[in-house]
């Protein structure tokens, strides 16, 4: 995932009854450089209770990916390659699924084999589905004899500008394509990876793919405890599935991990609006966690959610605060919207000039360099106007010049994009695949 799988969410997944967790998606460019130490320990941090581990890294060089690869050796118990990523920020940045074009299978090939010989523990690899399944068999194939000792399939497809429906990047996953790959590949390790979100949802994915293993992403966010009927005790699981009925409980659990394990505020928000949507929603509180300052504020807040939901008379619908809520969210949407709106007359210009969708959107999207952003700080601003516009218009120029960042933040309808790909979750709260 991209941002939303750091240590406390894995501790408690695997409290739970996760076997194997994954770190955030890494940016390996970033990762390997010298000077970047700050940037590898609060990205990879682990501890001896949190394996089998594997370290999650973004590519497009092979001697980033295995110079990153052997700074966590150690560390962990596999590295992984990231293929499956849809977001606009890898498209950008030219890794995660929009290296799956047959263009970059070399590339793809080489980073794999180059992280293969420098590490001494397996290499996995994450993708999404090819065009056809015919496709998709062969690039499994090809990425086994480079080396992968494992791959995992995010049963939709890489992403497209003109797909939609079953096996898009929102639509139903296509588990029976994964069923035909893994027929096969009989004896190599094949994981399935999508339409999980109960238990059930898990073995039925397993029956019908006949794959190795199972992996959730959006399931274990709603639902840390997604596992939890997979432990083997009979006594254990009947305890902690018990405790886990209540969400309440998970969400103060995972707030316990931060004294030792501390995140972001951002990421402390996003888990626990996604872990207890529905009450922080019903009590109007879910803007509370959002704008919350400090972990002990969400506490309060979550521990205020089980009181209503103990004593619903406590609870008394605010309606000026709902319509205040209502009008932010829509000016949010319409701010946020603008970059989306932007893409899309852009597609639309291209497709009634008959160019391919994303001919303007390329346009602008090289992403600057830390040596291309020191140079022009000395420049005036006519000077950085027009060297940026010129091979970076689609992002902002205030983001990466001004030392306070872009004041517009996410309604800015300019890319924000960090040199060295950065994994942290992005402006619609997505995860990645």
């Amino acid at each position: 995932m991209v941002g939303a799988s750091e240590l406390p969410f894995r501790l408690l997944c695997r409290k739970y009854g996760a076997t194997i967790a994954y770190t955030p998606m890494i940016s390996s460019a970033r990762f390997c450089l010298p000077a970047e130490h700050a940037y590898r320990e609060e990205q990879f941090q682990t501890n001896a209770t949190d394996r089998p581990l594997v370290a999650h890294f973004s590519a497009n060089k092979p001697n980033e990916m295995a110079a990153a690869a052997k700074l966590v050796e150690s560390r962990c118990d596999a590295i992984d390659l990231n293929l499956g990523c849809p977001q606009r920020v890898a498209y950008v940045g030219h890794y995660g699924s929009y290296l799956l074009d047959d263009v970059d299978r070399e590339l793809v090939l080489s980073i794999v084999s180059e992280t293969v010989k420098a590490v001494s523990i397996p290499v996995f690899v994450k993708i999404r589905l090819l065009d056809t399944v015919e496709k998709t068999i062969t690039l499994v194939t090809q990425l086994k004899d480079a080396g992968a000792s494992l791959v995992a399939i995010h049963a939709r497809h890489r992403a497209s500008f003109e797909r939609t429906g079953a096996g898009a990047r929102d639509g139903p996953a296509m588990l029976d394509q994964v069923k035909v790959i893994k027929q096969k590949f009989p004896m190599f390790p094949i994981i399935a990876n999508g339409n999980i979100i109960t238990f059930d949802d898990c073995k039925a994915n397993l029956e019908l793919t006949g794959a190795d293993g199972v992996m959730s992403a959006e399931g274990i966010l709603n639902n840390p405890a997604l596992f939890v009927d997979a432990i083997s005790d009979p006594a254990e699981r009947s305890k902690l599935k018990a405790f886990a009925s209540d969400k309440v409980n998970l969400a103060l659990e995972y707030l316990d991990l931060l004294e030792d394990h501390p995140a972001t505020m951002r990421t402390v928000a996003f888990h626990t609006r996604r872990m207890l949507k529905e009450p922080l929603t019903e009590y109007q509180l879910i803007d509370d966690v959002i704008n919350a300052i400090t972990v002990e504020e969400v506490r309060s807040l979550v521990l205020k959610c089980r009181q209503y939901q103990q004593d619903p008379s406590l609870f008394k619908f605010d309606t000026e605060k709902a319509a205040k809520v209502k009008e932010a969210l829509e000016k949010k949407k319409h701010e946020e919207g603008k970059r989306k709106r932007y893409e899309d007359r852009m597609k639309r210009k291209a497709k009634r000039e008959g160019k391919p969708l994303d001919h303007y959107l390329n346009i602008g999207a090289e992403l600057p360099s830390l040596k291309t952003v020191s140079s022009l700080m000395a420049l005036t601003k006519e000077k950085q106007l027009a060297i940026w516009n010129a091979s970076h218009g689609q992002h902002c120029m205030v983001y990466h010049l001004s030392p306070s960042g872009c004041p517009r933040g996410r309604s800015c309808a300019f890319l924000h994009c960090d040199i060295g790909a950065s994994s942290e979750l992005v402006a619609a709260d997505e995860v990645a695949g």
